[in-house]
């Protein structure tokens, strides 16, 4: 069956996002009203490799240039993997709720359209800047107006949307339940398809040990437990250098699809946990928690709990990264990772 006929059979009524078919990308968007009768589309192609959805750029007669996202029932990079075709609806009220706010706007693509029967996103062209994935070479240092933006963006999202003060919440269960599987269960069962060997020989045994360790493996479950509970916090939910897009103006923050209101600490830990994978010095992971401003009953013990199952994920799971890391230095942030999880206290219980 081809994707067309796979989108069909879930959403009949839904537009079929094709980069090789301009002509009727130019008609949808006319049928939408999204761009003027007499607007073509003069060129369609695909803005970055996305993992989860089709984003494509669609350049305009007017001299505009616009980027169209769909999400469809499967990981775009994955297809044999389902996901729910909502993310891109959930995406598009995240962007619309916090518009409002300078500082989160500064940093954030313009939502301009949003077709929730075919979950299509129109979204602002950010241009030709790529993510920050570079930094797991090891070899540059985050810049620290960067750190400064992401941390910034963080601290007004956090500080400012609080489920006590927000007329919405958005649960995104369907994708948390994915989310969580490749964070908190896949990376710790051994598979027969997934051989961590083939990535770094050694890995493997040093996943067993993990594995093994019932300590580790209940705080683990714990935290589990707690990211699938709804939260007190609205939460970007894929805060890493994936998500962040560098152009010519400022960093942009991308990809919200895996919103959700949950811990403040999660977004902050899974930064800690990518930048401490990209090799980056103390300065600089000190940095990222001296200039976040933490909302009300913030715990940096369960920051870095989360920022520990992030590193352990990445290392052990499927959602392999371009690290630059031999087995030794692999080892000693498992090592690192598992000492932080296990510090402190169980992490089952919500605060309040």
């Amino acid at each position: 069956m081809t994707t067309a006929a796979e989108l069909a059979k879930h959403y009949p009524d839904a537009f079929f996002l094709d980069v090789e078919a301009p002509q009727a990308a130019q008609a949808y968007l006319h049928a939408q009203g999204w761009i003027g009768a007499d607007t073509q589309v003069t060129a369609l192609s695909k803005a970055g490799e996305g993992n989860m959805n089709l984003v494509l750029r669609a350049q305009l007669s007017d001299g505009r240039s616009v980027i169209i996202k769909q999400s469809r029932p499967w990981v775009e990079k994955f297809p044999a993997i389902a996901a729910p075709a909502e993310r891109a609806n959930v995406e598009a009220l995240y962007y619309d709720k916090t518009a409002a706010h300078s500082a989160i706007a500064a940093c954030s693509p313009r939502l301009l359209q949003a077709d929730p029967a075919s979950h299509i996103l129109l979204l602002e062209d950010l241009g030709d800047g790529a993510d920050l994935s570079h930094l797991y070479a090891g070899d540059t240092e985050l810049a620290s107006e960067t750190l400064i933006a992401l941390t910034a963006y963080l601290s007004a999202l956090h500080s400012s949307f609080r489920r006590n003060t927000c007329d919405f919440l958005i649960e995104n269960a369907e994708m948390r339940a994915l989310n969580a599987e490749h964070i908190f269960n896949y990376p710790f069962v051994a598979h027969d398809d997934f051989d961590l060997d083939t990535i770094t020989p050694g890995l493997t045994a040093v996943a067993a040990q993990v594995r093994g360790n019932k300590t580790l493996m209940a705080r683990i479950d714990a935290l589990h437990q707690r990211y699938l509970r709804n939260g007190n916090t609205l939460v970007h939910g894929d805060f890493f250098p994936g998500s962040f897009l560098q152009t010519a103006e400022t960093v942009k923050v991308i990809d919200a699809e895996f919103c959700f209101f949950g811990d403040a600490e999660f977004d902050l830990g899974v930064l800690l946990a990518h930048l401490l994978m990209a090799q980056q010095p103390a300065r600089v992971t000190d940095g990222l928690l001296a200039s976040y401003d933490a909302p009300a009953g913030f715990s940096e013990a369960l920051c870095r709990q989360y920022a520990g199952v992030e590193v352990l994920r990445r290392l052990l799971g499927l959602a392999q990264l371009p690290v630059s890391l031999d087995l030794a230095q692999k080892t000693a942030l498992v090592e690192q990772a598992s000492e932080m999880l296990l510090a402190g206290e169980a992490t089952a219980a919500r605060s309040a």
